[in-house]
């Protein structure tokens, strides 16, 4: 991994303000003078922003809000408190982005130098990012509805945050700092289940006993959270004491990810552990298995004590995964059929943002009415961006699961925090690639936002991991040359 430095001189502090003047010109011409005037104050407060936002560390500090926000605010609060526009709504989300995002594109533009890690994953990414601006224009002019083509739209723009990692965290101290956010986002996370089920709000869910009942948590960041805790604790060198807080992040991981009774978080916490299987060298496999091995039993025997019906409730549930002729699972397979009969007729370019599709559940009972929801993700891409965006998703995809050198040569010695996000980070998405068949996760702003952050500060970290390399083999060289020097 290299730095790409880029001397911008005074430039793009020129472009910025042409670039505001012409849109207030727009605005004003295409819109109304009020709301003209109302885009100015609008860029007054930007600046203001800017003079506290705009360094690494403000920018840094936001993101790392903005992170906990969308990984663990439940869904019922940032939905109901929102600001009303066009039929939808900003979220919490989307007031932490904005100015997050302004902020560093203002820095970014002014400054005279701009330092960016060079990633294999930045130019398809941009890419992606310029076709699902062309996808919403396609579903704007085919009229789809304005309001879900801007849903679609802004789930799909958190991809950004990707971008800001690699420009403005640049060192090992930010990348800890957003780790650390991560096992905040993980202990609220499970301490918003305990909340909600003493309230009585947890959900009813299939091939359960009687009185058990889905955990109401973020779910998905117990998910994030147990594959990389593995992967940190089976990485951590000998020799080394594991922090304790790792072994108590990861009990609150299974736990969670065990009472959420998602079937396929389950699925993909096995896919995320056998590619660290692959990933790791020899004896972290024996450690990792055996960790597993320990920490299943563990599991298994606690539950089975103290929670009878949950622990039948968990194998029920296991057994149910090839169950194919349960109703949820035939729903699903005529959502597909409906969807896959629009692609054929727009395979390339698709229907762009905002499509809708009228699966035949009439058999159930259910009448014929449009949805926009897809289970299976990579229909969703196709149906929305066609072939061109699923190829610039998958693209990207294994620009980062397979840069240049592997990641099986980075020494967890050198740096355990550093490696274990690098090889972690790759068992993560292959598990939401899996997951993502039955529950799309590269789709959903709050999925999005915590995926592109992690596989930013990957690159981050396996650049970091390069230097160090670099610079011990520097003093190796000059070491062994000094020792054949003559007296």
């Amino acid at each position: 991994m290299k730095v790409l430095a880029v001397d911008r001189g005074d430039i793009g502090f020129a472009l910025f303000i042409a670039l505001i003047g012409l849109l207030t010109l727009a605005v004003g011409l295409v819109l109304s003078p009020e709301l003209a005037v109302l885009f100015v104050a609008g860029c007054g407060v930007l600046v203001l922003l800017v003079t506290l936002l705009g360094t690494n560390r403000g920018t840094l500090a936001l993101a790392v809000v903005l992170v906990v926000v969308v990984a663990v605010l439940p869904d019922d609060i940032s939905l109901q408190y929102r600001v009303p526009l066009g039929g939808g709504g900003i979220f919490i989300s989307d007031l932490l982005l904005a100015p997050l995002v302004a902020a560093w594109l203002a820095s970014t533009l002014t400054r005279r130098t701009v330092i960016a890690t060079r990633s294999p994953v930045t130019l398809p990414l941009a890419l992606f990012l310029v076709w699902v601006a062309v996808a919403a224009f396609i579903g704007y002019q085919s009229g789809n509805e304005f309001k879900v083509v801007i849903q679609d739209l802004r789930n799909l723009f958190y991809f950004v945050l990707f971008f800001w990692v690699i420009t403005s965290v640049g060192d090992r101290r930010s990348i800890l700092t957003i780790l650390k956010a991560l096992g905040v986002c993980i202990v609220a996370g499970f301490a918003v289940g305990l909340l909600y089920t003493a309230l009585g709000r947890a959900d009813t869910t299939e091939f359960v006993e009687a009185g058990v009942s889905r955990f109401p948590a973020p779910n998905s960041v117990f998910l994030v959270g147990a594959i990389l805790l593995a992967a940190w604790v089976a990485i951590w060198p000998d020799g080394s004491r594991r922090p304790r807080v790792l072994w108590l992040l990861l009990a609150l991981c299974l736990v969670g990810l065990m009472l959420s009774f998602i079937r396929g978080y389950w699925v993909g916490f096995v896919v995320g552990l056998l590619c660290l299987v692959f990933l790791l060298r020899s004896s972290q496999r024996v450690r990792l298995v055996a960790g597993v091995l320990v920490a299943g039993a563990l599991l298994a025997v606690v539950t089975a004590t103290l929670q009878p019906a949950v622990f039948s409730s968990v194998v029920s549930r296991a057994v149910a995964v090839t169950a194919t002729k349960d109703r949820n699972i035939q729903y699903r397979f005529l959502e597909n059929q409906a969807v896959e009969r629009q692609i054929r007729q727009r395979p390339l370019v698709g229907y762009g943002l905002g499509q809708t599709f009228v699966p035949d559940f009439q058999r159930y009972g259910i009448p014929l009415e449009p949805k926009t929801y897809i289970h299976n993700n990579y229909l969703w891409f196709v149906q929305r961006l066609g072939a061109v965006g699923l190829g610039l998703f998958a693209w990207f995809v294994l620009a980062f699961l397979f840069p240049r050198g592997g990641v099986r040569s980075y020494r967890a010695e050198d740096d355990p925090w550093l490696v274990g996000l690098v090889v972690g980070t790759r068992a993560l998405l292959v598990a939401l690639l899996f997951v993502s068949i039955t529950s799309p996760q590269f789709n959903n702003l709050n999925n999005v936002a915590v995926i592109a952050v992690l596989m930013g500060c990957a690159e981050v970290a396996r650049r970091l991991l390069g230097e160090q390399a670099a610079a011990a083999e520097e003093a190796q060289g000059s070491g062994t040359a000094s020792s054949r020097s003559p007296e």
